[in-house]
């Protein structure tokens, strides 16, 4: 599997913390050029000085907001010439609670950030991408992309929205030299999943025991699968649903 990217930019959503954080680590060890896109400028400058200035540039950048995505991949071009492969991190969970007492705000900020941030970046990434000749989006949804959780009503509807943005865009780019797929991760040892298990450990636990591996994946795992998504290694790939879950969803 040929996974040298030397000569190609990534361009990474929410990629200052976790997952998004250890893709773009992934890319840079690959050979890339990263882009780290996300809101929070010190945490962004951090993970810039981390991946190695000269190859990583960090841009302030709110998903939800179409003129932050498109100057952030404005950036992106006038920096490093060229967009060759995107990676939509950014998200946020969202609330348990059964349906009759879910908050409609919470409802909106999950759906907005996760469903429409993930739209608004494909937007602006797409024809930068068909301008550099091509490349490959992976999108992060989650197992919760795929099935139904009780009392997780936004964030579950969020991420099948994302499962279905990316079989869209995938079928409509599909012979424009784009490939789009993504990445339905199961639990995984992030800050916040350490948080949630300082602060729920029962509920944690229950969680990582459905997972017939019986642990967590680690960053670096999934990391690992989304940089394959968009190597040659994938290059008949596209709109699917790419599950890494320790066989959560194969009983």
């Amino acid at each position: 599997m040929d996974n040298d990217f030397r000569g190609r930019v990534a361009f990474v959503t929410g990629g200052t913390s976790g997952i998004g954080l250890a893709t773009a680590r992934a890319f840079v060890d690959a050979g890339a050029k990263v882009v780290v896109a996300a809101r929070g400028r010190e945490a962004g400058e951090r993970a810039r000085d981390e991946l190695g200035a000269h190859d990583a540039l960090f841009v302030a950048m709110d998903v939800i907001d179409e003129a932050s995505v498109a100057a952030a991949v404005q950036e992106t071009i006038d920096h490093f010439g060229r967009l060759d492969f995107a990676v939509n991190a950014a998200g946020i969970g969202g609330h348990l609670a059964p349906i009759e007492e879910t908050d409609q705000e919470i409802w909106d900020r999950v759906m907005t950030v996760n469903a429409r941030g993930v739209w608004l970046s494909m937007r602006y990434e797409v024809p930068a991408m068909l301008a550099s000749g091509g490349g490959a989006i992976v999108n992060l949804s989650s197992i919760y992309g795929l099935v139904g959780k009780a009392n997780h009503h936004a964030y579950v509807a969020s991420k099948h929205a994302v499962v279905g943005m990316t079989r869209s865009a995938a079928l409509e780019l599909a012979r424009r030299g784009v490939r789009v797929n993504a990445l339905c991760a199961g639990a995984t040892r992030t800050p916040a999943m350490v948080q949630a298990e300082a602060a729920m450990p029962e509920a944690v636990e229950q969680l990582v025991q459905e997972h017939p591996m019986e642990r967590m994946a680690t960053e670096a795992e999934i990391a690992d699968a989304v940089v394959w998504l968009c190597s040659p290694g994938a290059g008949f790939v596209t709109g699917a649903a790419h599950v890494v879950d320790g066989g959560l969803l194969a009983a």
